[in-house]
Formats: structure tokens, sequence, C-alpha cells
């Protein structure tokens, strides 16, 4: 039944282009791979933590008729078991129909429940709000440290909620960009009542279908003595 109310609330759109495009429209460097780590070895203070997903497929989300409760998010796991603050986050957009409405983009920031694996407690105390400025396809980096918002060892759940105010029998957007990673990472919802379940159209065994997004984490560290 879940996978019905899905089918009938979420239009997906798939483009795939040739492997030679795809060489041209990889990410850039920052946003190679969700293992990545970028530090900056001149601070010794704060360290700077890009992730992000590895584009392998050129596929798009777009929003039917879905309730106003609807979020998709993606999970960063702490592989460092250090605790920091959440400095950027970037939403890869893709083009979005003329005909297709825009609303505002409400970002929400979850700590990863220890035992479940699954997004829990809410961090962030106050509305974060991008409003899109285009259709055309983006990568949007959206500065978030004046919410200090944490990182928690557990890891954290970046989403996303179309503010759509109640419009009906109207596709919105922006629309986000899908890509596969080895791993299930997204999770949606349509209800606070009902919770979060794990996201993935991909029908290939060991690839998953995660929305793109990334994220730049400062996380504290000592000086050693001997540097």
């Amino acid at each position: 039944m879940k996978n019905v109310i899905q089918f009938f609330l979420i239009t997906i759109s798939l483009f795939t282009n040739a492997q030679q495009e795809f060489k041209k429209d990889t990410l850039t460097e920052k946003y190679t791979d969700i293992e990545t780590v970028v530090i900056n070895d001149k601070d010794y203070v704060k360290i700077d933590y890009a992730y992000g997903l590895k584009q392998e497929i050129n596929n798009r989300l777009t929003i039917g008729n879905s309730p106003s409760s609807y979020e998709m998010g993606l999970k960063f796991n702490n592989n460092l078991k250090q605790k920091g603050r959440i400095s950027n986050i970037v939403l890869f957009l893709h083009k979005t129909d003329s005909d297709y409405k825009l609303v505002d983009l409400e970002i929400n920031f979850y700590k990863i429940d220890a035992l479940t694996g699954k997004p829990g407690e809410k961090l962030n105390t106050q509305q974060i709000i991008y409003t899109p400025k285009n259709k055309k396809r983006t990568n949007v980096k959206i500065n978030v440290e004046d919410y200090h918002i944490p990182f928690p060892e557990e890891g954290v759940l970046v989403a996303v909620k179309w503010l759509h105010d109640g419009i009906k029998d109207k596709n919105i957007g922006p629309s986000v960009r899908l890509t596969t990673y080895n791993e299930i990472l997204t999770y949606t919802r349509y209800d606070e009542k009902i919770g979060w379940g794990a996201f993935s159209l991909s029908k290939k065994s060991g690839a998953y279908t995660n929305v793109m997004m990334g994220l730049e984490v400062y996380i504290k560290k000592r000086k050693n003595n001997s540097e």
C-alpha cells in the first residue's frame, strides 16, 4: 500500500545521458564521494569536512500532488565520531519543467538514532527557508552557520520539504537530482506521525537511488604538541 501511495504522490522523470555526457557533468572534486574528507591543514582548531554523492546517473525527482508535509532527506554518517557544527549544505537541483510552479524549500536537520539508524530528533530550532531563483539546473550552497546546528557523532539527516501551501492538482518544483550509491542513505516521510521510511527506486542489486546533497562541517581538533 505504501508503494502505491508513493507512486501516486511522486512523479519520477528519468533522463539518461550517454557515458560521455556523464564525464562532462561530474561533480567537482569537493563533492566526488560520500567518504571524501577535505582537510584544511593550516587550521588546527577547526577542520572543514565536505561530503557528497558521486553522480552515476542523471535522473530527477519531481513532486506531484503531494502533501505539504512530504520530506526527503539524505543521511550523512559521522565516520570520525567527532562532534562538530554544520556550516553549509549543497542542493543539487535539476531542471524544472516550465509549467511547474516553484515553491519554497524548508531545510531541516535530524539526528540519526544510534539504534535504528533512522532520523530522530530535530536539530534546528528555527525555520530555514530556501527560495529558488529559477527553473534551471544548478548547485546551491546554503550557509547555516548562524543557526548553530550540531553535527552529532551519530550522524545527521539533511531534509527538504516543499512548501506548496495547499496547492492542488499542480506539479511543483524545484526538482532535485538523484543518483545511485551502494548504500541506502535517503529517507522520506509523508506525515510526522507516520515516521521515516527508506527510499530507493533502483531495481539493480547493490545500487540504490539517493537524492544528491552536499554537507560541510567544522570539527574541532586539538593541536598536537609536535605540530
